[in-house]
């Protein structure tokens, strides 16, 4: 609503300043002005009433011509206006994810303007999602090709190839182990190794439904652009909630959370201690602390206060498609949190650390960057290779096989249904608020206090039992 001040003029006459707040396309607020001229001569309550008449024709103009530009867009070109608003707030994996979504909304929505769009165009995409199937090509080294092939990556130095980005390790890894991996990469492989990939590679195609999982990322990055249009006054609804889709959107159920039960998580802790610290000390990270991989990947001496006894997280450290391995910046505020250290991970922390600084020492060419999931020579490891780790003590211990992710899960659960409450778990685990706790794990819940102690006790019967041995 327009906003009125009035202004005295030497010669008597009045006239009234008329102001407007208006978005931008880059979501940002700008005032607009004009100046209602008293050319009549009225005076008081005449000219104040004509002042405002003026100034609501006039926002009512200038509004309706500021979006028409916009309203002229069809969904693609409004939609990447609305990404570029986001560019540089958002992570680079969403960023990418947003691109995709993007790129297949657009092509359900045709050249069709963005503001015409009505409920029923959204919901028949969503319609169409639950039935659709997409086709994924994977790759697979030929039986009578994997042994030649072994040596030509061999000869190369997996080391060597893999860090120039084009492919990951793991991919490499799996791929002369005879496991399906992305037809991409493995041409990527072979254009590398200078070999044909048809001649070492059978192609297969998958056919697949999507995960209703999978179906809400297009829903949540609609609804983020209409919520976008919404604040810059292009549309008065969002027509992307859940208010307009509810019940609309199917696709195979997610799995629940599968995390490690009491028996199984002692069983792991009992093998990691068979093991080289140099090799476990990324898993102990991950079932101690509840850290995400990520932020295991980046963390860092300088990071850990071992006279304190407390992690300080400040950056990630993950691999991104087609950008390879990047350190960035925790992702919010709430990830840059303190988590105090239990005295079963302080033990193998100071077993790691002369371990550590033997061979920083000792070798001349160990890198001293510090971080902590890193080779014998002291250079990083690859992200995705805690996974591959992980899955490897799993198996040994006997347990299901779960995702790094779902040990964090574990952690958490864990946590609260021996006694934490709900807001110190939300606080150590990094998110925004309690009530993103609560949603997931609300079956676990218990209102019992808690501290330093609830991890301790957590881990002591499994480090006593060690001890022991």
């Amino acid at each position: 609503m327009a906003t009125l001040s009035k202004r005295v003029l030497k010669n008597g006459k009045c006239n009234y300043a008329i102001q407007i707040k208006i978005k931008t396309p880059s979501g940002k607020s700008k005032f607009v002005c004009t100046t209602w001229k008293n050319e009549n001569n009225l005076s008081g309550v005449r000219a104040e009433k004509a002042a405002i008449a003026y100034a609501e024709q006039w926002e009512k103009e200038y509004r309706s011509g500021h979006i028409h530009e916009l309203s002229m867009t069809n969904f693609n070109q409004f939609a990447n206006i609305w990404l570029k608003t986001r560019k540089g707030n958002v992570s680079d994996s969403y960023y990418i994810r947003a691109q995709e979504c993007i790129e297949k909304l657009s092509n359900f929505f045709g050249d069709r303007h963005f503001k015409d769009l009505k409920a029923f165009d959204i919901q028949q995409f969503f319609v169409e999602m639950n039935d659709a199937t997409y086709t994924t090509t994977k790759a697979v080294i030929k039986p009578n090709k994997q042994e030649e092939f072994d040596k030509i990556a061999s000869g190369f130095g997996i080391r060597k190839v893999s860090s120039e980005g084009l492919f990951t390790r793991p991919t490499l890894y799996y791929a002369r182990k005879g496991e399906h991996i992305e037809f991409e990469s493995a041409k990527a492989i072979c254009t590398r190794f200078g070999i044909s990939v048809n001649e070492y590679f059978d192609k297969i195609s998958i056919q697949k439904h999507y995960k209703k999982e999978s179906i809400m990322k297009y829903k949540r990055v609609l609804s983020t652009i209409y919520s976008y249009a919404m604040s810059i006054e292009l549309v008065d609804k969002n027509l992307a909630s859940s208010a307009y889709l509810k019940k609309i959107i199917g696709g195979e159920p997610s799995k629940d959370i599968d995390i490690l039960n009491e028996e199984e998580f002692n069983n792991l802790i009992e093998v990691l201690g068979k093991h080289d610290i140099w090799q476990v000390i990324p898993i102990y990270l991950l079932a101690t602390t509840g850290m995400r991989t990520c932020e295991v990947c980046g963390l860092e001496w300088r990071d850990i206060d071992l006279e304190n006894r407390k992690i300080k997280l400040k950056r990630n450290r993950l691999y991104i498609s087609g950008k390879g391995v990047i350190v960035k910046e925790l992702k919010t505020k709430y990830s840059q949190r303190t988590i105090p250290i239990c005295n079963l991970l302080y033990d193998k922390l100071v077993l790691f650390k002369k371990a550590y600084d033997m061979l920083s020492v000792n070798d001349k060419k160990f890198d001293k960057c510090g971080v902590i999931f890193c080779n014998i020579d002291g250079t990083p490891r690859f992200p995705h290779y805690l996974n591959h780790l992980l899955a490897k003590y799993l198996t040994e211990a006997g347990c299901k096989k779960i995702t790094c992710h779902k040990m964090r899960h574990t952690w958490i659960t864990r946590m609260i249904s021996n006694g934490a409450k709900i807001n110190m778990v939300s606080k150590l685990a990094g998110h925004a608020n309690s009530d993103i706790t609560l949603k997931i794990y609300t079956h676990y819940c218990q209102d019992i206090d808690d501290s330093i102690d609830i991890m301790e006790k957590l881990f002591e019967n499994s480090w006593d039992s060690l001890k022991d041995k």
